[in-house]
């Protein structure tokens, strides 16, 4: 299905080539192809291919990236998978509320959406998590909650394909023809993780130069403020609309100096 090609897997540095092969498997099974890999420890390998079975077409074709940033650069919904609570808090939905929310923005925008699955070891980190509009936590055992990564992988899968099979656009598939957008339609899609990340940039200086912030690095305020923007779901027009105030008040900044 045309829709699945909208939704990617992304894998933070994989320490094991198995478990690589093993998420392959549970993707194919459920119909999804495009595969993230961020820093892999170990890729490609036999023990990959072995554990893929029969979809080792999804590894061959799948993409190895240095950073986070280049995995998601171009996605408008970026979820991360996580079971520890945190300081600072994200919204969390249940893997069946996630599968939903992708469809309903894959479906209708015709947009990049991306799932985070962090080490084996320990999860992802909180810089990471700050690149996800959500949380997505699976309802385990609370006395034993740790999933091996293909079975979080397979659980979150197959809630994507439940929602896909229902829904209307995707049983009309091919009978709905794209249009081209026009230029106001294009500044009010959603704005992309790259943009996202431009513009926190772009804030923090302006925040520097402004005194506004003292300590360095300034984790914890940048955290809350990437929290409130990506809960915010901000379109490309309005990005641009707060940047340009931002370039203003440096602008305005430098004269008074």
């Amino acid at each position: 299905m045309e829709y699945f090609e909208n939704i990617r897997v992304v894998l933070i540095e994989p320490s094991h080539p198995g478990n690589i092969g093993a998420v392959a498997r549970s993707m194919k099974t459920m119909g999804l192809s495009r595969l993230v890999l961020v820093k892999p420890k170990i890729f490609p390998h036999v023990e990959a291919t072995k554990r893929a079975a029969s979809a080792d077409n999804v590894l061959q074709s799948a993409l190895v990236v240095n950073t986070l940033s280049e995995a998601i650069d171009d996605c408008t919904l970026v979820l991360g998978t996580s079971v520890r609570d945190r300081e600072v808090t994200w919204p969390t939905v249940d893997p069946r509320m996630a599968a939903s929310n992708i469809q309903l923005h894959v479906s209708n925008e015709n947009q990049q959406a991306a799932i985070l699955f962090g080490r084996e070891s320990s999860g992802l980190r909180n810089e990471e998590m700050d690149l996800c509009h959500a949380q997505i936590r699976i309802a385990a055992n609370e006395e034993y909650s740790s999933l091996n990564l293909a079975s979080a992988v397979q659980i979150i899968a197959y809630e994507i394909r439940m929602a896909a099979l229902q829904d209307s656009l995707v049983k009309k598939e091919g009978q709905v023809k794209q249009k081209t957008l026009s230029p106001l339609e294009l500044r009010q899609k959603s704005a992309t993780s790259a943009q996202y990340e431009a513009y926190l940039e772009h804030l923090q200086q302006t925040l520097e130069q402004l005194d506004f912030i003292k300590s360095k690095p300034p984790t914890m305020l940048m955290r809350k403020l990437s929290r409130l923007y990506n809960k915010a779901r901000l379109s490309v027009e309005e990005i641009q609309i707060l940047r340009g105030i931002l370039t203003a008040i440096q602008t305005q900044d430098k004269r008074s100096n």
